[in-house]
């Protein structure tokens, strides 16, 4: 449940309650009361499991550290900002397609580094409910893999035989 409130939350909005106060954009979670809260909310939640929402390129983003202290963020793609690995947490748009590229997110296509499967927590959450195994996605990456070194291998032997 607070997976999800989370995902659909509008971060560094200003703060409903303190609206006419300064640095009032949300952008603290707090995952007890499943709401987004300014810093000056924090008094009453003091005692409760509180998660920072950071920015990255205009997009909403949390430490790799904090986030996998409550779920698992495996093939989440990850970016360095400020010395601090961070995942983000909807995707971001696509604004020309993507060239070229050798991997991209399963869920929204976008284009990606080798080693991961999602751009961001909704995407794998996405997946996840849509009850499709990661270890098919795995198995069909690691196929897809195989067959082009054997069609490359295959290629360089034919060019040799001729």
């Amino acid at each position: 449940m607070w997976l999800e409130t989370l995902l659909s939350e509008k971060f560094y909005d200003a703060c409903e309650t303190h609206h006419d106060v300064r640095k009032n954009e949300k952008n603290i979670f707090c995952l007890d009361c499943c709401v987004g809260i300014c810093p000056h909310c924090l008094t009453p939640h003091g005692s409760h499991r509180l998660l920072q929402i950071r920015r990255y390129v205009y997009h909403d983003v949390i430490r790799v550290g904090d986030a996998e202290k409550l779920m698992d963020c495996s093939y989440v793609q990850s970016y360095t900002t400020n010395s601090a690995k961070v995942v983000f947490l909807n995707p971001r748009l696509q604004t020309r397609a993507c060239r070229n590229s050798s991997n991209s997110c399963i869920s929204c296509h976008r284009a990606l580094q080798d080693p991961y499967f999602f751009c961001s927590i909704y995407c794998k959450v996405s997946l996840s409910h849509l009850s499709l195994s990661l270890s098919l996605y795995i198995y069909i990456y690691i196929y897809n893999c195989v067959c082009s070194v054997f069609m490359l291998i295959f290629f360089i032997c034919k060019c040799y035989i001729i």
